[in-house]
């Protein structure tokens, strides 16, 4: 298991590093570039109020079936269309929402209509997403795979048209509207590619179906909800809260862009994660190694990303945007910091959601929710988006460490059986290192290059990662 877990994790990364990436870096960075200051960060605010609204789209059900396909694959035969006719509703729910919140919100008619849209985006990528973990559940990894950077690429081939051939015609609406589209195209793809295993392809509405379903996705709702709601929460409370609010959240944005284009990584290997761990457990397979395999990975490959972009994160962000300054490199700074919990969330996240334990955890997602909120309203007047920032990376801290602990006294599973103090040491050494990297005042581009690329190479030769000792596993079944 761990070796398969391992082909489709190189796979996964290779592939959305490659597409992703030139999307985040080439198209999107361009297009918060070209537009004037205040627009992306007013898109960049709602598309946050959208997410935070969008569990009543999701409602649990992508990490539910994601979970239950894996330990029954003919489950998806006989509940995809009440599925898909509970997402008919619970979508209609969340546009009514949406709407609510935002005139309470005090949202003028052109922000609404930008809102909707903003709307719209998110529930079809919950769309994608439930229908993407049904390719997971029933082990389609590679073909999961590809649908991850279909809509980046039909927006790098749209956008990037309109950027190289017309940049006068770009506006917000017109970026956001075209982003619609590319979830749009997605998800008629992925139902196009599930269509063969479906008896039954009509939208069926039960109440005792509804009822089972909904109870199967109640553990991970509130979870859901509450992680989403600490680590996106800051963008809208910036655009409310400060008189330049809009602006505050574009510098904000631009920072966060980076630590989305380091969460891809981390959130793909999460959604392999989830059916492989629920598979063994219904097997009875020994979870251990896998655990091992992936928390040492996670951890100490975003320390490798995190302590580089810490230490070059002002001189980086003057490279990307043309409005950079200093609270741009300050937002930057913490947000790496904060890739590192994050890295541990997804490990210990996916292995409390496949062991249905998740529901556990919201006690503290919902500590980290109010700790979130109330360092918000008490650094934003003063600090602005580089307090916000501060607040992410400890609400992300503290969750993360809890999580931690809790998942390993829960599972009974030892401490040691996942060896964190060589990963500690090598943490160490690294920061350590570039330290010393900067106070030589070492040009930054080569820092950089040291501390990232010369960190993953000591991992791998110390044995951190040890992908030797995986390739000699032995081949286990396919899931």
């Amino acid at each position: 298991m761990t070796n398969e877990f391992f082909r489709n994790a190189v796979f996964q990364v290779s592939l959305n590093l490659a597409v992703k990436g030139v999307y985040l870096f080439a198209v999107e960075r361009v297009v918060q570039n070209t537009l004037p200051e205040g627009d992306y960060g007013l898109y960049f605010s709602l598309l946050g109020l959208g997410i935070l609204l969008q569990v009543v789209a999701d409602f649990g059900l992508q990490l539910y079936n994601s979970k239950e396909l894996s330990g029954d694959r003919e489950r998806l035969a006989v509940y995809f269309p009440y599925f898909i006719g509970l997402k008919i509703i619970l979508g209609s729910v969340f546009f009514l929402l949406l709407l609510l919140v935002g005139k309470l919100m005090g949202y003028g008619p052109e922000a609404m209509a930008l809102l909707v849209l903003a709307g719209a985006v998110q529930f079809f990528n919950s769309v994608v997403l439930y229908l993407r973990s049904n390719l997971s559940g029933l082990g389609r990894y590679a073909l999961d795979g590809w649908f991850s950077v279909l809509d980046k690429v039909l927006m790098t081939v749209s956008v990037g048209g309109i950027l190289v051939f017309a940049p006068e015609l770009l506006t917000i609406e017109r970026f956001a509207g075209l982003q619609l589209a590319a979830w749009g195209i997605t998800a008629v793809a992925l139902l196009v590619a599930v269509w063969s295993r479906l008896p039954n392809k009509l939208p069926r509405f039960e109440r005792r179906r509804f009822a089972e379903l909904l109870r199967g996705g109640a553990p991970f709702v509130m979870a859901v909800f509450l992680t989403v709601a600490y680590s996106r929460i800051d963008a809208v409370m910036i655009e409310r809260l400060l008189p330049d609010g809009a602006i505050q959240a574009n510098h904000y944005a631009a920072a966060y862009r980076l630590l989305d284009a380091m969460n891809m990584v981390g959130w793909l290997l999460a959604g392999l994660l989830i059916p492989m761990y629920a598979r063994m457990r219904a097997t009875g397979e020994d979870i251990k190694p896998l655990l091992k395999f992936s928390v040492r990975l996670l951890l100490v490959g975003s320390v490798c990303v995190a302590v580089p972009l810490f230490l070059t994160a002002q001189p980086v962000v003057e490279l990307l945007y043309d409005f950079a300054d200093q609270r741009t490199g300050l937002i930057l700074m913490a947000l790496a910091l904060t890739f590192v919990a994050q890295c541990v969330n997804y490990a210990y996240g996916s292995l409390l959601s496949a062991t249905g334990l998740i529901g556990r955890m919201n006690y503290v997602y919902a500590f980290g929710l109010l700790i979130n909120v109330g360092g918000n309203w008490l650094l934003l007047p003063a600090h602005g988006a580089v307090g916000a920032a501060v607040m992410t990376l400890a609400t992300q801290g503290l969750v993360s460490i809890t999580q931690l602990f809790l998942a390993h006294r829960w599972l009974e599973i030892p401490l040691g059986a996942v060896g964190f103090l060589p990963a500690l040491l090598f943490s160490s050494l690294l920061g350590t290192c570039g330290l010393a990297l900067f106070l030589l005042q070492t040009p930054w581009l080569l820092s950089l290059f040291l501390l990232g690329g010369g960190g993953l190479l000591v991992a791998v030769l110390t044995g951190l990662i040890d992908l030797q000792k995986l390739k000699a596993l032995p081949s286990q079944r396919k899931l």
